[in-house]
């Protein structure tokens, strides 16, 4: 019997584009149909069960599981004049377009993350996680320290709201479809705070747990083999050992790199732990990198002393005067990527030492990078994905406000 459902599961992505469904399948008992739905393992193909037929889409709004896209979708910005609250969603590899009426979401900043979920933020900075297909709704706990921030940078918090959050990373799916309830062994990690600091909490806590650290400026966050990894804007990598609420975090790996490597990402791919450098060119990447390391490194302040007169004359023409500000035509522009993986190269005293080594080739791999939860897809395994490439949103959100049009265009 599942047999058979699985298989005309599989069968049913395709039929409402054929248009050869029966009217016996249209009179199926609604328990047969749900069990079919329950066979869907992907968020594509359980749109498309919805749209065979009225009896189908009765079941498919009864019975909404919290699926995952079967590749990355995006979100697209929210219109000022949007009407009934209507979200975008733009599939890449088959160009189509989902509308989605989602009240939840409206004026808040979305951040994706894993199994289908995103997490948002108001602009009374509550935080939530919800899933656009099941509606499920999970509510964070607010952070005390961004209200002080805003009052001692007399920030208003729609201006705040964009440089608060980063990243998130779920250590699992946080809604368990057996228990029919939020898991409370489901690890929710970002970056936050204009400081890009790391933090945790879990489903039912009061507050988010501060991660300790003797860096910050982390740039992205990635689950690998059970565990969080972070990298920060110097190249170093940390691991987190969360035992219960308790955390401490170990510095693995150090990877130096030029300037002009400013964004990086970690990626799980096949079973390695890459490490992904964003090469941008432009006038706001410089001043960018050094706001972001001048902390660290206050010797980097100088690094455009010896600019020429004729590189500073082409930097102008790119530039407008707006009121007070200055708005950049031309911003920056990802340039390339470089690419490296962790490998284990010896045991010193129960521990073990790593080294970088230059990924020539993904293969049959294709990452996404961005302002999401980084991955890696095999290509092959879907229509349109490209291997051996690396697809890329504009996440440089720090630089929105110096951009023409607000920035977001340096995608690819």
């Amino acid at each position: 019997m599942f047999t058979c459902l699985i298989d005309l599961a599989n069968i049913i992505r395709y039929s409402h584009t054929i248009n050869i469904m029966s009217s016996e399948w249209a009179n199926l008992p609604d328990l047969i149909l749900s069990e079919i739905a329950c066979c869907m393992s992907v968020y594509d193909d359980f749109v498309n069960f919805g749209a065979v037929c009225k009896a189908w889409q009765r079941v498919y709004s009864m019975k909404k599981p919290p699926l995952s896209p079967r590749c990355p979708w995006l979100l697209l910005a929210e219109e000022k004049e949007q009407k009934n609250h209507t979200r975008v969603f733009f599939n890449v590899f088959d160009n189509k377009v989902y509308n989605f009426k989602l009240p939840e979401l409206a004026g808040r900043k979305c951040i994706g993350t894993s199994f289908g979920w995103l997490l948002s933020v108001g602009i009374d900075f509550q935080m939530n996680l919800f899933h656009p297909l099941t509606k499920h709704q999970l509510s964070l706990p607010p952070h005390p320290y961004v209200w002080e921030r805003c009052r001692n940078f007399e920030l208003f918090p729609l201006d705040y709201g964009d440089i608060f959050l980063y990243k998130c990373v779920l250590s699992r799916n946080p809604w368990n479809s057996v228990t029919h309830e939020y898991d409370p062994d489901c690890i929710i990690m970002v970056i936050y705070t204009n400081f890009k600091t790391l933090a945790f909490t879990r489903p039912g806590y009061k507050a988010w747990i501060d991660i300790k650290c003797d860096s910050r400026r982390f740039y992205d966050i990635t689950l690998y083999k059970g565990k969080f990894y972070a990298v920060n804007n110097r190249g170093k990598v940390f691991v987190c050992h969360i035992d219960g609420d308790i955390v401490f975090t170990e510095c693995i790996t150090f990877c130096k790199e030029p300037e002009d490597y400013i964004q990086k990402y970690l990626v799980e791919s096949s079973g390695d732990l890459l490490l992904v450098s964003r090469i941008r060119e432009g006038p706001l990447e410089a001043d960018e990198f050094i706001n972001d390391d001048f902390e660290d490194d206050i010797e980097d302040v100088n690094i455009h002393e010896d600019e020429s007169e004729e590189e500073q004359e082409q930097d102008q023409e790119q530039v407008r005067e707006v009121g007070q500000e200055i708005i950049y035509e031309i911003p920056y522009v990802t340039t390339g990527f470089k690419i490296l993986k962790l490998e284990s190269s010896s045991e010193v005293k129960s521990k073990n030492e790593y080294d970088w080594v230059n990924v020539d080739s993904l293969g049959d791999q294709a990452l996404f990078v961005g302002d999401n939860s980084s991955m890696s897809l095999s290509a092959s395994s879907f229509n349109g994905c490209k291997a051996n490439c690396i697809y890329f949103t504009d996440d440089n959100v720090d630089c929105y406000p110096n951009c023409l049009n607000g920035g977001g265009y340096d995608m690819g």
